[in-house]
């Protein structure tokens, strides 16, 4: 039976903490949603991993972080992730989404489509709508890897690319109205340096030259690393280390990183935001963001007007990434910066203006998701009265 049009709709987004890229935007998505009166659920795909692959995952994680050679490795490992899923924590779930009569979903990461696709064999002939939405201007190692060993894997579902390399474009992006826009000119001369949610990348071989290029910095730290005293230009911030992206707080809900400032001798107090992440309170007060060119930082970089001065990337769609936000003039490779405009401030005014620009004749996907769902859910009410 078709769903009722006075029925509530509930939109299940599916997420991965396999990098944030593909975590944050699921939970931004959330707030505007539910901005715009829509009932929400999130799901992390660890949680229908075994204890042992979590573990993993922290593994994974630090030796990431320590050598970003091992990460680059890591993208040539074929994974089939049928192998790993646990088939009880994936029961339980199944039966919950049945009982709770979920219809719409929203995938971010392609660990996920093995779960939707039983998901709808048990709900035949009731639809269940599923909208994918890709991250990276080029598909990422989840979908590259998905695709091998299901090459139709999205037969029946909408398909989303926010950053389109093929067609040289921003198609939609994720509005955060919570967050300051503040016009470049009022900005602080100051860059944001991280290696995205894992701290990946070639960020800290920079921070020397970067100072010798006058600048100030935020710098983010990871795990243990510690703030360096003698260095007076930096300010250090940290996501709390025990966090985990498949953990869930006290009402219940995953949340964003606990984000807060490192002061040398004091305790460090983290703040969870409930629109967005602390990493956008620096991003929007600062003149750029020097960062591996992921699509959470391209996520980023969009939704605050912050210029992206790009790192090596990882991997091919990362590459990819880079190459469009530079032909759109968003942001710079790191080299091409510092050799050719010696690391100045004047062409990074020229790239906010271009996103501010940019961004006023962009879709907001939020929008247009929500009258999608409601033109279905109005058709089927339709259908059913009929």
């Amino acid at each position: 039976m078709d769903q009722p049009m006075d029925k509530p709709i509930k939109v299940t987004i599916l997420c991965s903490g396999f990098g944030l890229g593909f975590y944050t935007p699921g939970l931004l998505l959330q707030a505007g949603l539910r901005r715009l009166g829509v009932d929400t659920a999130i799901h992390v795909f660890e949680n229908v991993l075994p204890e042992s692959a979590r573990l993993k995952v922290d593994k994974s994680r630090k030796a990431y972080h320590d050598n970003f050679a091992v990460a680059l490795m890591s993208q040539k490992v074929p994974q089939d992730m049928r192998n790993s899923l646990d088939p009880a924590a994936m029961e339980v779930l199944l039966n919950q989404w049945t009982a709770e009569d979920r219809r719409y979903f929203i995938c971010l990461s392609g660990h996920w489509i093995y779960v939707l696709e039983e998901y709808r064999r048990r709900r035949e002939p009731e639809p269940v709508h599923v909208d994918i939405v890709y991250m990276d201007s080029t598909p990422s190692p989840s979908w590259k890897n998905l695709a091998k060993h299901h090459p139709r894997f999205a037969d029946g579902c909408g398909e989303t690319t926010f950053f389109e390399n093929d067609k040289n474009r921003v198609s939609h992006y994720i509005d955060i109205p919570a967050v300051e826009h503040i016009p470049f000119e009022a900005r602080q001369s100051r860059l944001f340096v991280h290696g995205g949610g894992w701290g990946m990348g070639t960020y800290r071989d920079k921070v020397g030259q970067l100072e010798e290029a006058g600048w100030e910095l935020d710098l983010l730290l990871y795990d243990q690393d510690q703030p360096d005293e003698q260095r007076d230009s930096i300010r250090y911030f940290r996501m709390d280390p025990q966090w985990r992206t498949w953990q869930r707080n006290e009402a219940g809900e995953h949340t964003f990183p606990p984000f807060g400032e490192v002061k040398s001798g004091e305790e460090t107090m983290y703040q969870v935001g409930p629109d967005y992440h602390g990493m956008l309170d620096r991003a929007c007060h600062v003149q750029a963001i020097v960062s591996k060119p992921g699509g959470g930082s391209l996520t980023d970089s969009f939704a605050t007007a912050t210029p992206l001065i790009m790192l090596e990337p990882f991997g091919v769609h990362e590459k990819h990434n880079a190459d469009l936000w530079e032909r759109l003039g968003l942001g710079m490779r790191y080299e091409t910066w510092m050799e050719t405009y010696g690391g100045s401030s004047n062409v990074l005014e020229d790239m906010h203006r271009r996103i501010v620009e940019l961004r006023s004749r962009t879709p907001r996907y939020v929008e247009l998701y929500v009258n999608s769902i409601q033109m279905q859910a109005s058709a089927a009410g339709m259908e059913q009265g009929s």
